[in-house]
């Protein structure tokens, strides 16, 4: 079973609970991480946070809505209870990361590096994650229905009850990835199913994509 770091939070952290964006807007003039804190209850909407960096942090109950993330970084963070739907974190880098029970709808991940990175009951459809490097990565209890996951690297990765319905896969190798216990149905993929060679499959799955290839399997 593949083991995903968990991240290093320390006890008895600042709580905060309002002024985040001025707190932002002071770590970007100084050049400065934003760490050891809980951000919690926080909600903002169409905020420029990029190239901003997180550092053994917590968000809790917050609505980031339409928020520009764009180059920043997070390590040692934890999600809970959180929607960052239709942010955009373009470039970013995502390192020993925590998501539970939150929602990223329509997150855009475009050309970002995510590492040690374990996602439990949340809701990435229609997430953007072209062109990002994911490795090390367990999600469980996840949906990422319409996604992009295209001309993508991942290695290393674990899927237990992962929707990836009308996923799109292009150019996106998937030799060795266990969909077992995931679902499927309706994957894009190349027209020479490039992507499919070496990805593990049960066999309703097989059946399925039998039948993107043209062949018809006879059961006597």
């Amino acid at each position: 079973m593949l083991k995903i770091k968990k991240p290093i939070i320390l006890d008895n952290i600042r709580v905060i609970t309002e002024n985040f964006i001025e707190i932002i807007e002071n770590a970007k003039s100084e050049d400065n991480d934003i760490e050891n804190v809980c951000v919690d209850g926080v909600c903002l909407s169409n905020e420029d946070i990029s190239s901003v960096s997180f550092s053994q942090v917590q968000f809790k109950n917050c609505e980031f809505i339409d928020c520009i993330f764009e180059k920043s970084s997070f390590s040692n963070v934890v999600f809970e209870k959180c929607d960052f739907s239709n942010c955009n974190f373009d470039s970013s880098y995502f390192n020993c990361c925590e998501i539970i029970s939150s929602k990223w709808l329509g997150a855009n991940f475009v050309n970002s590096s995510i590492k040690q990175f374990a996602v439990e009951e949340s809701n990435f459809n229609f997430a953007i994650l072209d062109k990002t490097n994911m490795r090390y990565i367990k999600l469980s209890n996840t949906t990422l229905n319409n996604a992009n996951i295209s001309e993508s690297i991942l290695k290393d990765v674990d899927f237990d009850e992962v929707e990836f319905i009308n996923a799109n896969f292009f150019k996106t190798a998937l030799k060795d990835i266990d969909f077992t216990k995931s679902q499927i149905d309706g994957m894009s993929i190349s027209n020479n199913f490039s992507e499919l060679k070496g990805a593990i499959v049960n066999p309703v799955q097989a059946s399925e994509l039998a039948k993107m290839l043209g062949i018809k399997i006879s059961i006597d």
